[in-house]
């Protein structure tokens, strides 16, 4: 080969030298700048964000103040087991659950605890009539025969007399077996008792105010579950109030209790006292519903403030029929109004100023032949009235 020919073999082979050598550079540079491989001297791992400790919040107790510590002082020396709700110049006062729902579980009873109200429904079933009223529906004036002509005497019987207990109207049986409210009131149709000379005369029956219940489904064609649930319930937006037939599926139940041993007070919870579907449907209008005690207040003070009928309506309505002070199911006192009902381990008592700004709410689980809440109640409203509790 020529010197020319080797010297151009010669640079094709330093080109193809420096051409490999930079790919291999390369190459290697990339191998260097990857993410390496998982070896088990060489792990690497997302790093995971800590999670913040979880701080449980708990409940500020309530402040301590004479006032609080002389109701608890009442409450505890009647021992008392419910729920209490005391309201002054329409600021709460008082709020506190006492005693058990339920013993069993060791649930306690609280500040949104229901319980049945009993004889204290009357009062809003009264109050619903007056709505009625107020609207020209009816007449407190009319007599039973419009609404029920196949009772003896009715035409000498008026709603107002049914509504302050004086219509001489009486049951004489306990139905058995019942399935509906229409249901109670063929029964009461066909087993109801009229004593003319006992009108005008005070006597309670609270059969009076199961026919009140059923005049208010012929008059509003509702059901009467139905025209108290849209004017009192979601009218003032209730949220712990209802009819005894789901009450035992609410979370903040409590159950009825009673002692076996009528002269023991001591809360024991030795005995529970239960109630048959049939038995709701008897206290037709008169001890169906269920409430707690703020949404009770609530509603209450609401009627006599005159927001389910007018104002100027509140005092017809509340005006005794007899000495008895009963009137439109409250009792008419010169200084407050009072309401109170028993049944099925229940009472439930409470106080209020006419004006609705002041209250005594009690609502009792535990029914004690000899220890009523009522007693308590009526302790603490004088206290309120006194001037002591507002200090």
């Amino acid at each position: 080969m020529t010197s020319k020919t080797w010297g151009t073999i010669l640079a094709f082979a330093t080109v193809l030298g420096l051409s490999g050598g930079l790919a291999w550079w390369f190459n290697d540079q990339a191998k260097t700048q990857a993410e390496p491989k998982t070896t088990s001297s060489h792990v690497v791992r997302r790093v995971k964000p800590k999670k913040k400790p979880v701080v449980k919040k708990v409940a500020a107790k309530p402040q301590q103040t004479p006032a609080t510590r002389e109701i608890d002082a009442v409450l505890r020396a009647n021992r008392f087991v419910g729920t209490a709700l005391v309201i002054h110049h329409n600021q709460v006062i008082y709020q506190k659950g006492w005693g058990y729902a339920d013993a069993a579980a060791h649930k306690k009873n609280g500040a949104h605890s229901v319980y049945q109200l009993a004889s204290v429904q009357k009062s809003f079933t009264a109050g619903l009539i007056m709505k009625l009223a107020s609207e020209g529906k009816l007449n407190l004036t009319d007599p039973l025969s419009k609404y029920y002509p196949t009772i003896a005497g009715a035409n000498s019987i008026t709603l107002r007399d049914m509504l302050d207990m004086k219509s001489g109207l009486t049951l004489s049986a306990f139905p058995d077996n019942l399935h509906s409210e229409q249901g109670m009131i063929r029964f009461i149709l066909a087993n109801v008792v009229s004593r003319p000379s006992q009108i005008g005369k005070w006597d309670y029956s609270p059969v009076n105010f199961m026919l009140l219940s059923g005049i208010i489904e012929k008059v509003s064609h509702q059901s009467y579950r139905h025209y108290f649930t849209t004017n009192i319930t979601r009218a003032w937006n209730l949220k712990h109030t209802g009819f005894v037939f789901n009450m035992a599926d609410q979370a903040t139940y409590s159950r009825g209790y009673q002692n076996a041993n009528n002269a023991d007070v001591t809360a024991n919870y030795g005995s529970r006292f239960g109630e048959s579907k049939q038995s709701m449907y008897y206290q037709f209008g008169t001890g169906q519903v269920y409430m707690s005690a703020r949404d009770l207040y609530t509603a209450q003070r609401n009627m006599l403030q005159g927001k389910l009928y007018p104002a100027n309506d509140v005092n017809v309505l509340l005006a005794p029929g007899t000495a008895s002070m009963y009137g439109g199911g409250m009792y008419v006192y010169p200084g407050y109004i009072r309401t109170h009902g028993l049944a099925y381990g229940y009472e439930a008592t409470t106080l209020l100023s006419k004006d609705g700004t002041d209250g005594v709410v009690l609502l009792s689980n535990y029914y004690r032949v000899n220890q009523l809440s009522q007693t308590p109640a009526i302790q603490i409203w004088n206290l309120l009235q006194s001037g002591e509790l507002g200090k």
